[in-house]
């Protein structure tokens, strides 16, 4: 099943400010590009296999819904709940930020 995306606000933040640091912060736009191939990738296989990451406990009660987890590089997350046919991207940060 392919599931549709949709991104939260929170999540949109997240990208621009990713976006910036990587890319005028560390001035490494070539970085920049690979970080976000990476993503897009994931956000591919999330859109095909939404469920198959278990629901993470301590997350969904901090969220107050059934969140997934998915890394991605070495050290960001993508947290996301699906609903229907919807995956909802909550957050896109560093893994270093899921603070339970």
């Amino acid at each position: 099943m392919r599931y549709t995306i949709r991104f939260k606000s929170k999540a949109y933040s997240d990208i621009a400010q990713l976006k910036e640091f990587i890319h005028k912060k560390c001035a490494a736009p070539l970085t920049a590009r690979r970080q976000f191939e990476i993503l897009e990738k994931h956000l591919d296989w999330i859109e095909q296999y939404a469920e198959l990451p278990g629901v993470d406990v301590e997350l969904s009660i901090k969220y107050g819904q059934l969140m997934r987890n998915v890394t991605f590089g070495k050290k960001m997350a993508i947290l996301y709940s699906v609903e229907g046919e919807f995956v909802y991207i909550h957050r896109i940060i560093p893994q270093s930020m899921i603070i339970l």
